[in-house]
């Protein structure tokens, strides 16, 4: 269980300073992308990040994702974001090209990524994190859940 709560403690300290690894640019072309991206846009980015995540040697021993649906999934996101680079975000994506060349594109990814885990962490996930670490399923506080709170708080 230890291991379990320090996992979700990284998790979530990921979650809230993945942008601040980008730079300015990079994160403002992310910001742009996820405000200009449909629920089906959405959709797609979900399918690639975790067919993304699917060529991970830790996500291989849970599921195997086919090579061509592997490249379907890369080809629609390269359109879908080519789109949104040219017409929604074309300010933001020259400011990229400008400033941060060499790894923009990798950080506006990595912004867009985080808005979208925090986004479906918020809405698919709150009753397994609320009631594993801090809380017991009556919603009251457990004693693990208070002494990781307490240990946080002394630091």
């Amino acid at each position: 269980m230890k291991i379990k709560t320090i996992t979700a403690a990284a998790l979530l300290g990921l979650l809230t300073c993945g942008s601040a690894v980008a730079g300015d640019y990079a994160t403002a072309l992310g910001e742009c992308l996820y405000n200009n991206t449909t629920s089906e846009d959405k959709t797609t980015l979900t399918q690639w990040a975790f067919v993304t995540l699917g060529k991970s040697s830790a996500t291989k021993s849970i599921a195997t994702i086919p090579a061509e649906k592997t490249s379907e999934v890369d080809q629609k996101t390269k359109s879908l974001l080519t789109r949104l680079v040219a017409s929604s975000c074309s300010k933001e994506a020259l400011q990229v090209a400008l400033h941060e060349p060499t790894t923009g594109l990798q950080d506006a990814a990595t912004t867009i990524s985080s808005y979208m885990i925090r986004e479906q962490i918020r809405t698919s996930a709150k009753s397994v994190l609320s009631n594993s670490i801090l809380t017991s399923g009556d919603g009251s506080a457990t004693n693990q859940g208070s002494n990781l709170l307490k240990n946080l708080l002394k630091r």
